[in-house]
């Protein structure tokens, strides 16, 4: 069995168990409260996850914008969106929710810029890593009050203080890696030119394309500073909009109003549990099942759980199929421009 047979069978797999648990999720809250939960949300409320939706999307491009500007690099405007939703939609479809489409969105860009491919890939990781930053100063909020919350058990706290630590301490070896250029990472992949002689000469070449890739990151910390601080200042929107989700929606389909506490629980332990069971594609299923129980720690049924999630996901996967869309679009641009000849341009 080939290498894409089985990637198909494993995405098909993964497709069904999804849509298995969310039948089984459907059936255990009843389909018709989360139909009227829906309902309830009106015209309104609609535009307005749809605006929350929309403006995380535009703020996570523009921060991308700001950095690729910042290193040099002018593209247009809906170059930059084509990228930006092309990675994002592999990422929304893999097995991990915040990383996997990196690598696409580079392809995205590839022929439409004269710099090197290890600086636009630098400005990729740099806007990956601020998007962590931001998630960071949102969780470590968050965290506090799932301390503090009575409604939280011993064990579900202790996850989460496990859980935020170790995200925080890789965050910081990140931070302090890209800060002061000490190439880890490249220093790491030499260093595995030891253990596996019989790959040296890729290790050796990853190695270097890894260094240079680190150099170029740490410009954004040392030589582009500002553009990095405004960068992560839209980062920390984006965070925002993602963060007040449960009262955009619940505000219009129940009149109902979260405190801060309640906000920064809800988005910390979403966000820890999208980490472990963003298994499936979209996480269909497992983060409808996860969410109830969040939901239940704030007083929200478990129909209301179930129907946040799915009114969030249909627009998210609205941008997933534009996405898709581009990387195909830019699949036949690139076929048609190679039947044309060298002569021709994209």
């Amino acid at each position: 069995m080939n290498a894409r047979l089985r990637r198909g069978l494993s995405l098909s797999g993964s497709v069904v168990v999804g849509l298995g648990l969310l039948g089984g999720v459907l059936y255990w809250v009843g389909w018709r409260g989360v139909v009227g939960q829906i309902h309830a949300l009106g015209a309104v409320g609609l535009v307005a996850v749809v605006g929350d939706v929309l403006l995380a999307m535009v703020a996570w491009i523009v921060s991308w914008w700001i950095i690729l500007r910042a290193y040099g690099i002018r593209l247009g405007v809906g170059v930059v969106t084509a990228a930006r939703l092309a990675g994002y939609a592999i990422t929304y479809l893999t097995p991990t929710l915040y990383f996997g489409g990196e690598p696409v969105r580079a392809m995205m860009v590839t022929g439409r810029t004269s710099a090197p491919t290890t600086r636009v890939f630098a400005t990729i990781v740099v806007e990956r890593f601020l998007g962590g930053l931001s998630l960071l100063v949102f969780v470590l909020i968050g965290t506090f009050y799932a301390i503090l919350s009575p409604s939280v058990d011993l064990m579900s706290r202790r996850s989460v203080v496990a859980g935020v630590a170790f995200i925080t301490f890789w965050i910081l070896v990140g931070l302090i890696d890209f800060a002061g250029n000490f190439k880890w990472i490249s220093r790491a992949i030499r260093l595995l030119r030891h253990l596996f002689p019989r790959w040296r000469r890729g290790l050796e070449r990853a190695a270097t394309r890894v260094s240079e890739t680190e150099d170029e990151i740490s410009y954004a910390f040392r030589e582009h500073w500002k553009a990095t601080l405004l960068a992560f200042a839209v980062q920390l929107l984006a965070t925002f909009f993602a963060y007040m989700r449960p009262q955009v929606f619940f505000y219009f389909s129940a009149a109902r109003t979260f405190g801060f506490p309640q906000l920064s629980l809800l988005f910390t332990l979403n966000l820890m549990l999208s980490f472990l069971l963003w298994i499936t594609p979209g996480g269909v299923g497992t983060s409808e099942a996860a969410l109830i129980g969040i939901f239940t720690l704030v007083g929200v049924e478990k129909g209301g759980a179930v129907a946040f999630s799915l009114v969030f996901k249909v627009f998210e996967l609205i941008l997933v199929a534009v996405g898709l869309w581009c990387i195909v679009r830019r699949g036949l641009r690139k076929m048609v421009a190679r039947r044309s000849g060298p002569t021709d341009s994209e």
